[in-house]
């Protein structure tokens, strides 16, 4: 459905964005943030002066549409019924030193995984952005509140908290918003 969704909206919307592009060449479809009300009101709708010319009607956009999504979806193998959503989400959480040593990521990467989510949704996660950290907690309530958090607490990959709690954040494990006890102190004094 998604991919059918981005298809559809892209032949609605692109044929309107050319004249716009006169001005803004730099202009993508996705810079349209609140495009899908009015891709699918215009779909509704189905206003003749607002097709794209190259179809004769609404019905053979939308068959158009569903065609490519069909091609689109098949190029991953003829199986169209084994495609799953996870194909298109699996998280690429790279460590900043991996990007400049590549041969680092092997160490320092989080593993790549088919996750659910979208963008928009509660859950908030694609192949190369995601929620930085999810809290649900209500004042006064703390002790039930839930917190998830990628890749873990440090961000230095020989401390024993680097992937802490990244399996909980990709599967929505919830975890305690409180801390536990303290397992370690770090105790810093003045140099004398």
């Amino acid at each position: 459905m998604r991919e059918f969704r981005d298809v559809v909206s892209a032949a609605v919307l692109e044929p309107l964005l050319r004249r716009c592009r006169d001005v803004e060449p730099r202009l993508r479809l996705w810079h349209l943030r609140q495009r899908e009300g009015a891709v699918w009101r215009l779909v509704q709708e189905r206003p003749g002066h607002l097709l794209d010319p190259r179809y004769e009607s609404w019905d053979a956009l939308l068959a158009a549409a569903v065609d490519t999504t069909l091609a689109n979806l098949l190029k991953a193998g003829p199986e169209l019924d084994a495609r799953t959503w996870g194909e298109r989400n699996t998280t690429s959480i790279r460590h900043p030193l991996s990007l400049a040593l590549p041969f680092l990521g092997r160490w320092l990467d989080m593993e790549p995984r088919p996750l659910p989510g979208d963008r928009d949704m509660p859950r908030v996660q694609s192949p190369t952005y995601g929620a930085s950290q999810r809290m649900v907690v209500s004042p006064g309530r703390e002790e039930i509140g839930i917190f998830h958090m990628p890749c873990g607490q440090s961000a230095h990959p020989l401390s024993p908290f680097y992937r802490n709690g990244h399996a909980d954040w990709e599967q929505g494990n919830p975890t305690p918003f409180r801390p536990g006890p303290a397992e370690h102190t770090l105790l810093l004094q003045p140099a004398r």
